[in-house]
């Protein structure tokens, strides 16, 4: 059974653009809209394609997502804040982050949507004080343009956990700033469910939802890519955390993120409205 608090974290249902990236534009939003999701999420790729591809300007865009109900609320992987830092050699080029800043803002500002997602995806490790730096700058031009920024950690990263993360933006201190909670990478990095009990709820700005298996496989980034499964699924306990997040007074977005190969073969809005079920199901919806 699921415990009432969990429910209480939601503040939006989100279809992140993970779950369909090579979906045409046109069908992303339907799919997300037929399914009850309250906004969506944008990657540059989905951004570029869509012009290039299928013909839509960023106000088309816009307008198609305003028409449908929804709305897009992050621009995501940022990967030019980290001084002296590049995606490693074994970073699938599908997520090389290969936009500089000024990109992300302007794409921003042309799908009038209010957040942007730093990442870190190489496996160098990360210099802290140089993170925190960098961070801070980001955040800095980030509200110039009226946007929020949210961090997020990867097991597989520089940025490998929790308490690196939060680290990150405590320091940076900045008002505009926030973490990703994606709970895969958090069961992944081996967090202690107590953090998520002590944590300072106002820090969360969106939660990414997948499972797994309670073994972890060899190779984490091909996992968090192709195989994670449907909340509720697997092993994470998932209803279970997000009741401790909602006891916490955390209150943000939450969403699946997860694509398994399976997905692009079957109608979008099938595949979305089992994200849907698969959602509320674990938030006692």
């Amino acid at each position: 059974m699921v415990a009432p608090e969990a429910a209480n974290v939601a503040s939006e249902l989100v279809l992140y653009a993970g779950c369909l990236p090579a979906t045409p534009f046109r069908e992303l939003v339907d799919a997300a809209a037929f399914a009850g999701f309250d906004a969506i999420t944008m990657w540059p790729l989905i951004y570029r394609r869509a012009q290039s591809r299928e013909g839509l300007d960023p106000a088309t865009m816009r307008q198609l997502v305003q028409d449908a109900g929804l709305h897009i609320i992050d621009l995501d992987p940022v990967g030019d804040w980290l001084p002296g830092a590049a995606d490693g050699e074994d970073v699938p080029n599908l997520f090389r982050s290969v936009w500089s800043r000024q990109q992300f803002f302007d794409a921003a500002a042309e799908l009038a949507l209010e957040c942007l997602v730093a990442v870190h995806l190489g496996d160098a490790a990360v210099d802290h004080d140089a993170a925190v730096e960098g961070f801070a700058q980001l955040c800095d031009e980030a509200k110039d343009h009226g946007l929020k920024v949210a961090l997020e950690f990867m097991p597989f990263s520089g940025i490998p956990d929790f308490a690196a993360a939060q680290r990150i933006v405590q320091e940076a201190d900045r008002p505009n700033s926030g973490l990703v909670l994606d709970l895969c990478h958090f069961a992944r990095s081996g967090g202690d469910e107590s953090v998520l009990a002590s944590l300072d709820p106002k820090q969360i700005l969106t939660i990414q939802l997948g499972d797994g298996t309670h073994e972890p496989p060899a190779d984490l980034r091909d996992e968090s890519m192709f195989h994670r499964s449907l909340p509720g699924e697997g092993d994470f306990e998932l209803a279970r955390r997000l009741a401790v997040l909602g006891a916490t007074g955390v209150r943000a977005r939450v969403g699946p993120e997860l694509y398994r190969r399976g997905f692009s073969e079957r109608p979008p809005r099938e595949v979305a409205t089992d994200l849907m079920t698969a959602t509320r199901k674990v938030l006692g919806l």
